[in-house]
């Protein structure tokens, strides 16, 4: 890479030049630099981490604000997104699964108590999730627990859908129902939120589980 000291040919110059030189600016340094045809990359690798990206997107199209709300709270003075946040840590969690049973729904967010179990019921079109929750730590407030349904499926495949929302923000905050679920396996990530004693929001980390509703 070579830098220019003085406008080049008399002017300014940026992008691609009759493809043989790209002129740009890199933290106000002014250079220029061979052009090279970008290359595609589809090695076996690569191609499952598109794969999987593209499956993450469309089901972050796909989520609602309850599901969306700790990864918010996650990337909270963090240099990223949520959106990119929810999709860099599941692609490193599902690389090379079959299924979606690593699947994260929450990060640990603020120091959030995770649930301690997960029990489920399938219904009719219904799954009825039992979820267990730890004490409160001194001046933390447990506020709902939360989850989110979805057909299983493996990480790279074409999204299936849809992603269902739900939560218990009722006292002892311990039963979550989904309904309008399609029949088949669906993958089930709940996770709790807290109120901290300084009256931030705090999520737990999700645990997951699977079932079958009719």
């Amino acid at each position: 890479m070579a830098k220019t000291t003085a406008p080049l040919l008399s002017f300014g110059a940026s992008g691609a030049l009759a493809q043989a030189m790209v002129f740009a600016t890199w933290r106000g340094i002014s250079y220029v630099r061979r052009y090279v045809v970008p290359e595609n990359p589809r090695t076996v690798a690569q191609t499952l981490t598109r794969d999987i990206f593209r499956t993450l997107s469309d089901m972050w199209k796909l989520m609602g604000n309850i599901a969306i709300a700790p990864w918010q709270t996650f990337t909270i003075s963090k240099p990223l997104t949520d959106r990119n946040a929810m999709m860099g840590k599941n692609i490193a969690s599902l690389r090379g699964d079959a299924n979606m049973d690593n699947f994260i729904g929450s990060p640990s967010a603020r120091g959030g108590l995770p649930p301690t179990s997960l029990a489920l019921v399938a219904g009719v079109g219904t799954i009825t999730a039992t979820v267990g929750t730890p004490g409160s730590p001194t001046g933390w407030t447990l506020v709902a627990a939360q989850g989110v349904a979805f057909p299983d499926q493996a990480p790279e495949a074409t999204l299936v859908g849809p992603v269902t929302e739900a939560e218990d923000a009722v006292t002892p905050f311990d039963t979550i129902l989904f309904t309008g679920l399609a029949a088949g396996l669906h993958q089930v990530s709940v996770w709790l939120k807290w109120t901290k004693p300084d009256g931030l929001v705090a999520y737990g980390a999700s645990i997951n589980a699977t079932e079958t509703p009719t």
